[in-house]
């Protein structure tokens, strides 16, 4: 005579269905971790390509500007206007927006948030002043603070050490330093910018 056979009870369904519903979780939980850490790892990628971008656009352009005047006061020349959060040089626009030499105007804007953007515009340079010329060129998102500094030669040639101002627009400095603070931690390294060495006005 057979033995019958038994099924699982009750409360074996029960902690078995326990387990697999904690397994669920964790699988889910798993799932979840991993998607965001692959959504912050893609945004961190994404900023440090637009840094990389931003620099060497700031790079090429400077390492063209041009000691052309561009102020508009009889007695003054201004090839160059260097303060703490705002830069002003003449260079030849990139070639993709097809706009010759132009004024160029570095500097942070509010953005549609709290924080802001690093933006540089371009101006033409006209007999009756200085005319926006196409449209500013957002070169970094979320930015909390610009510093720029400069060093050159002064009057008496004589090398000056980094200025958060400079005092001298009828000359170019010799290089520029950008430091930017991003929301997103230390993704700008300082750059340097040296300038051509002919950082006299030219007609």
């Amino acid at each position: 005579m057979r033995q019958g056979q038994h099924g699982f009870t009750l409360l074996e369904v029960l902690l078995a269905l326990s387990f697999l519903g904690l397994l669920m979780v964790l699988i889910g939980s798993a799932l979840g971790t991993g998607n965001r850490l692959l959504l912050l790892s893609e945004k961190q990628t994404d900023r440090l390509t637009q840094v990389r971008t931003a620099q060497d656009f700031l790079r090429s352009a400077l390492q063209q500007a041009l000691a052309q005047d561009f102020g508009h006061a009889p007695d003054q020349d201004q090839v160059f206007e260097g303060e703490r959060q705002r830069m002003r040089f003449v260079a030849p626009v990139p070639g993709q927006l097809a706009g010759g030499v132009q004024v160029h105007t570095l500097e942070p804007v509010a953005g549609a948030t709290a924080s802001r953007r690093l933006q540089i515009s371009f101006s033409e340079n006209r007999v009756d002043g200085l005319h926006p010329w196409g449209n500013p060129q957002v070169l970094m998102q979320e930015i909390r603070d610009l510093r720029l500094s400069y060093r050159g030669l002064d009057p008496d040639r004589q090398p000056t050490g980094w200025l958060e101002q400079w005092p001298w627009p009828d000359r170019l400095p010799q290089a520029v330093r950008i430091d930017v603070d991003t929301n997103g931690g230390d993704l700008w390294p300082t750059q340097v910018v040296v300038l051509r060495l002919d950082s006299e006005v030219t007609p």
